[in-house]
This record gives structure tokens, sequence and C-alpha cells, in this order.
């Protein structure tokens, strides 16, 4: 059976289980990258839940962070 790959961006110590949880803060069972930086291929990911993110970012960054979640996820993520 294949896994998915589920993203949960700015997790902050918010863990959710069966997600791989992103901060740019250490937490404990954190993966440390930036949000508009995905260390993920192209087409990789089935799934990103991003709560109370976007509004941490300068308004022209917005669009390029979209495009950077949009080029991670498959097609129908």
């Amino acid at each position: 059976m294949e896994t998915s790959t589920k993203l949960h961006l700015g997790s902050g110590d918010k863990i959710i289980e069966g997600f791989i949880n992103i901060d740019i803060y250490p937490y404990e069972g954190v993966t440390v990258c930036r949000a508009e930086e995905l260390p993920f291929e192209d087409n990789s990911v089935d799934l990103i839940y991003a709560s109370h993110i976007l509004e941490h970012y300068k308004k022209t960054d917005v669009i390029p962070t979209l495009r950077e979640w949009n080029r991670a996820l498959k097609v129908g993520g």
C-alpha cells in the first residue's frame, strides 16, 4: 500500500500525526525548513495543511509561496 505525503506547514508545536510537521523553528518532532522553499520534488505531495501561516509573509511573497506549494503538490492535491 502506498503511503501519502501530507505536510502541516507552520506547525509550531502543534503536531498532527500522519503529517510531516514543518516550521522554521526547531520544535520536537518538527522538520525545520522554510515553507516557501519546500525540500520535496515536483508533484510529490498529496496534501498541504497550512493554517495561520500566510499572514506572516509580506504581500509580495504570498503568490510565490503559493506557487511553491502548488509545485510540490500532486495533480488534484
